[in-house]
């Protein structure tokens, strides 16, 4: 496993800080999408080269709400997709970490009803309760569609562009949904399950149709982390890491050392599968440190991650040895 993170944002002293961290590649995150012109993608690469550090990993990928919804404009967005892939590839990125929600908020639809929970010592963090959401938590124009049309779109899209992740030698990473409810705001979510997942990995066994193995929304749903791993194990392309005390209808987010899972037995699972991949920290409390506003991704609670992840990964390869 191969441990990054997310520079937030990716100035000088954040992309510097990666590597004093001791990452040697980096995360690439912009939840707006990427650029399909070659000249800013490898704009992109050189930014992140000028600091040590390998673009490995493209999050959340190119853009794809029409794709999602099968909106007017989803065949020229998937070959938008395509071509990305291929100037991807070209400067050595290996991962398309994306999802599948309706794409209707910054987030791409990740919901909290609340970002000033507190967590250990009073660091802030974000919290969702069902009970606490309304039309506002959310609000859209986005016209539903069925579920079952929600599941055509996704096939179609992996079936035309898995070939090409293929040809670029990039592995598409789908990232559960968050929370992991089937529908929310009265949009259909579909990648919330093991099933769900089950499901997307048996529409190509192309390794480059892969998974994100996001801990905490597996997490909020209750489920033996290690178990998932050793199902999945030669189909996840990425590592999230966090934690959460709850389930999927009232949690919060924790402090890694801090939640309900045994992460120990997690890495020992990556290390005991042989998963070689990227592995980076997700959303961190906020630290009184930090002058900033809770979006799960001020650099100290990160830092602090890091090092406990670092640690995590020592000890799982030295007790796999």
């Amino acid at each position: 496993m191969r441990l990054t993170m997310v520079a937030n944002p990716p100035d000088d002293t954040n992309l510097k800080l990666l590597g004093q961290l001791g990452a040697s590649e980096a995360v690439h995150y912009d939840m707006n999408g990427l650029p399909d012109d070659v000249e800013a993608l490898a704009a992109i690469h050189a930014r992140y080269a000028a600091f040590g550090l390998r673009w490995t990993v493209a999050e959340s990928g190119p853009p794809i709400d029409k794709i999602v919804m099968g909106k007017h404009g989803w065949q020229e967005q998937t070959e938008r997709y395509k071509r990305t892939l291929g100037h991807l590839g070209a400067l050595g990125v290996e991962v398309v970490a994306y999802n599948f929600m309706p794409q209707v908020s910054p987030d791409a639809m990740v919901v909290r009803t609340a970002m000033d929970r507190q967590t250990r010592g009073g660091a802030l963090t974000s919290g969702f309760r069902l009970t606490e959401m309304s039309d506002q938590t959310l609000p859209h124009t986005e016209k539903p569609i069925a579920r079952a049309q929600m599941w055509d779109n996704l096939e179609r899209f992996l079936l035309d562009v898995v070939p090409a992740a293929e040809a670029a030698g990039v592995r598409l990473s789908l990232h559960p949904d968050d929370p992991p409810l089937p529908e929310l705001c009265g949009l259909q979510r579909i990648i919330g399950s093991i099933e769900d997942f089950d499901r997307v990995l048996a529409i190509s066994d192309s390794p480059a149709n892969a998974m994100t193995m996001c801990l905490g929304c597996f997490a909020e749903n209750g489920h033996d982390l290690p178990a998932l791993i050793r199902r999945w194990e030669r189909r996840i392309g990425f590592v999230h890491v966090r934690d959460v005390h709850g389930t999927w209808d009232d949690f919060i987010e924790t402090f890694p050392d801090d939640g309900q899972n045994d992460l120990l037995a997690v890495f020992e699972a990556l290390v005991a599968t042989g998963y070689d991949g990227p592995i980076r920290s997700d959303h961190a409390p906020l630290l009184a440190c930090d002058d900033a506003t809770n979006d799960g991704y001020a650099m100290s609670g990160h830092i602090f991650a890091m090092g406990y992840l670092r640690g995590l990964a020592q000890v799982a390869r030295r007790e796999g040895k």
